[in-house]
């Protein structure tokens, strides 16, 4: 097992010279289940463990404060509405606030597992690293006494976290394996070959902006919170030490180890996504149990083998080559001498980091969502806090749905699946939340949710808390999964459900405007304010750009996939033959109906936009060039999950010398970012808000295909915006609409540009065979695409004059 000492592959290896010392230098694995964050120390190493089901309080817990009544909520919304027509927009939120409850949940830690080993004396040749081709974790050095190697990895099929230490000492090494946690410890077990915890999650953690602040809040009641267990068992060589119990860890510790195995699983009493927990901690306890001991069972070896070959079936479906770094151009492989985070400092145009990043935005999302996990958090599935940023939960106007925006084009489209379970819950939720707000049809979220799925607005500043439009972006994922080729029976029996339920909320929340159009009263753009008459800032006015945006893809989806006899689709026509244009103000798209001033017009929320990316509106030259010129105004700097959207956006405006712009941005390190807001690269290559939020990895991804391949209008555009740094390379496996696999290989021509050496097309199903129209620049070809072969294409397809 011992790891390769060459130097490791520079698109596909995170590594670093020394031991990590906090959280974002750390490297993450998981199985969409348990994740687990990997220091890689000498002599005391640190694993911080989460399971994905560990959130706090429960479903009660939304409605633990008493919500206003209905009566009052319609009051309250007819006197908002009132006053926004009135131009007294401050009034008016204050009228909104009364809708709100107090806030989400949020996720959890869940342990540690730490691993000391003793009398490690002149320790040198250190490495740590992450491959991402085999999800597994390495870290080792030389001794006095001999070589010390650790691999870890998470295995989905059987559900445990894998430790395999080598130890080449000829005496071997005392070992001791303890597990500790954040949360409250119920009991501590041991004996000489397990140890495991039963823990207690809190019934209630509010978020560090709470006004009031409060603490996190515990439980005797199992009703009102989950309650949780964590087992490790080991094998070993050596000789066993008996320890002492401890009330709040336990562990296990040998002497004369020279190889050393520890299987470790997790388990709650949580049950789904919007559902109440059921069960006990010592129930949970033995299903962790059962799952270390038939691990043990079945060995390292086998789990090895297993794990490896589950996790290429996903990882290896995409590869993406943008060519080599300076450093190793000359080099016989491409290796990489420099450690990751020297890399990151060093060389912020290095193309084959550009592809490490595309690889390590896949790994993430294939560790942090799988079927039968929970949906990927701000966090994805890593977080070491008790009270995390933004409660480390589910942002509902951009955030989350990043973390999805590459699931189909780079064929992880089971990745998707936990985002759908969540999407359908607060579908569910929605509709009693919907009735109680606003006394409407269907279902309505905003824009923060949780485990539980919260469907209310919080408290807190209207611009971000009052957003009943997260219906209506939500379900665009299910129409995408369609739209890349997902089958025809998902469409019937998951998609237009939830589709229908956004409809009729969306129908009922339109407002017939002075004009005759249909608009929305109060309306925010996400996050954002505009300057009152009164001189202050306010957030609530009538019909933002990204509402309407938003509800006519709504519409245009539910008339893509709704049956023709349904009632509702009548009302779907006319409303969306009712919805005004997009605002162009002096040449850049209005955020509102009404032309305010902006008091922070390099905001990160680009929402105005949403009709460019990531939706599908086909953009005339007059709306591409205010689109360009919006985000001019907006600004190239900004948080790190606002750089990768408006990458994607100047790859869907076709401006690669945009997107060459942004890069540096993206992939200079965070420390050297000018300002708290502006974003950057962790370490370990989290992408930074700051602080670490996962969408930035995550929407990476998606800018990435962004730029090799559009398919969004009624053709496949090829190489539409290649940045300068990446002037050869080569992308196989992605899927692009209407569900089509597309291999493309370029080089440069005379000017530097991309040329198109050779581009390979099939259908990905039966249902998606037939022709489809290839273009490179104006050019347009049509083929006929089937399952049983792939068509190729080459420059010669494409002459200048035809």
């Amino acid at each position: 097992m011992r790891p390769d000492r060459t130097l490791p592959d520079e698109t596909q290896v995170l590594w670093y010279g020394a031991p990590a010392t906090v959280f974002t230098e750390a490297l993450p694995l998981g199985n969409g289940r348990i994740g687990a964050m990997c220091f890689g120390g000498i002599g005391v190493d640190k694993i911080r463990l989460n399971d994905d089901t560990a959130w706090s309080g429960s479903m009660a817990s939304e409605l633990r404060v008493l919500p206003q009544s209905a009566e009052d909520n319609k009051r309250a919304l007819r006197h908002a509405r009132d006053l926004i027509g009135d131009n007294e927009y401050g009034a008016a939120e204050v009228e909104l606030a009364g809708l709100s409850q107090p806030y989400t949940q949020a996720y959890m830690p869940f342990a540690d597992l730490i691993i000391e080993i003793d009398d490690l004396a002149g320790v040198q040749h250190y490495r740590r690293s992450l491959d991402l081709r085999t999800a597994s974790h390495d870290h080792g050095f030389d001794t006095d006494h001999g070589r010390i190697d650790q691999r870890m990895f998470v295995s989905a099929a059987h559900n445990v976290l894998v430790v395999d230490l080598r130890v080449g000492a000829l005496d071997g090494v005392t070992v001791r394996v303890r597990l500790a946690s954040q949360l409250k410890v119920d009991d501590a077990r041991q004996d000489s070959s397990a140890c495991g915890l039963t823990l207690r999650l809190p019934s209630d953690v509010p978020p560090t902006h709470a006004d009031p602040p409060a603490e996190v809040q515990y439980s005797d009641d199992p009703t009102i919170s989950v309650q949780g267990a964590v087992v490790a068992h080991w094998q070993h060589d050596g000789t066993d030490i008996r320890l002492p119990a401890g009330a709040t860890t336990a562990g296990l510790a040998a002497t004369g180890v020279h190889r050393l195995q520890i299987y470790l699983s997790t388990a709650t009493t949580f049950t789904g996504v919007g559902l109440a927990a059921n069960g006990s901690a010592d129930e949970a306890y033995a299903r962790a149990n059962e799952a270390a001991v038939a691990a043990g069972r079945l060995g390292v070896d086998t789990l090895w083998r297993e794990h490896r070959a589950e996790h290429a079936a996903f990882y290896e479906r995409v590869t993406l080559d943008l060519g080599r770094s300076a450093s190793t151009a000359t080099a016989p492989l491409p290796t990489c001498p420099l450690p990751t985070d020297q890399r990151v400092l060093q060389t912020p145009r290095d193309p084959a980091l550009a592809a490490l990043m595309f690889n390590y935005g896949r790994y993430l999302l294939i560790s942090s969502s799988r079927p039968g996990s929970l949906a990927a958090t701000l966090q994805g599935l890593w977080n070491e806090s008790m009270t995390p940023p933004w409660s480390s939960n589910y942002t509902l106007n951009i955030n989350t749905q990043m973390n999805y925006w590459a699931a189909e084009s780079t064929a992880l489209a089971e990745c998707h699946e936990p985002f759908f379970e969540l999407i359908e819950a607060l579908s569910r939720n929605g509709r009693g939340t919907a009735q109680r707000l606003y006394g409407l049809p269907g279902w309505v979220a905003h824009h923060n949710t949780d485990a539980w799925a919260f469907t209310s607005p919080v408290a807190g500043d209207p611009a971000w808390s009052f957003w009943p439009l997260a219906p209506a972006w939500l379900v665009r994922h299910f129409f995408e999964h369609l739209r890349h080729g997902g089958d025809p029976e998902f469409a019937r029996t998951r998609a237009w459900p939830v589709i229908r339920g956004a409809c009729e909320f969306i129908l009922g929340w339109l407002v017939r405007q002075p004009d005759g159009s249909l608009g929305t009263v109060p309306s925010t753009s996400p996050e954002n304010h505009f300057t009152a008459p009164d001189g202050r800032p306010a957030a609530a006015a009538r019909s933002s750009t990204a509402d309407i945006a938003m509800i006519r893809a709504l519409f245009e989806a539910a008339l893509g996939i709704g049956p023709e006899d349904d009632a509702i689709m009548q009302q779907v026509v006319r409303s969306l033959a009712a919805l005004p244009p997009i605002p162009i103000s002096d040449g850049s798209i209005q955020e509102w109906a009404d032309p305010f001033v902006l008091p922070e017009p390099g905001h990160r929320h680009v929402s105005p936009l949403y009709f460019a990316y990531p939706g599908n509106t086909l953009l005339t030259p007059e709306l591409a060039a205010a689109v360009s010129r919006t985000l001019d105004e907006r600004g190239d700097d900004s948080a790190g999950w606002s750089l990768v959207w408006k990458i994607a956006l100047r790859a869907r405006l076709r401006e690669p010398e945009a997107v060459e712009r942004l890069l540096p941005l993206v992939f200079r390190s965070v420390a050297m970012a000018p300002g708290p807001w502006e974003g950057g690269l962790y370490p370990n290559l989290f992408v930074a808000h700051p602080p670490f939020q996962i969408d930035g990895n995550l929407g990476y991804v998606a800018a990435v295909v962004e730029c090799l391949v559009h398919s969004h209008a009624d053709r496949i555009d090829l190489l539409p915006a290649v940045p300068a740094s990446w002037p050869a390379g080569s992308v196989a496996g992605l899927v692009v609409r209407p569900g089509v696999l597309v291999d493309i290989d370029w080089a440069p021509d005379t000017h530097g540009r991309p040329r198109l050496v050779r581009a390979r097309l099939r259908a990905r199903t039966v249902h998606t065979s037939g022709a489809v129209k290839v273009g490179w620049h104006s050019i347009e070809r049509t083929v006929k695409l089937t399952t049983d072969s792939w068509v190729e294409l080459t420059e010669a397809d494409f002459p200048p004059d035809s």
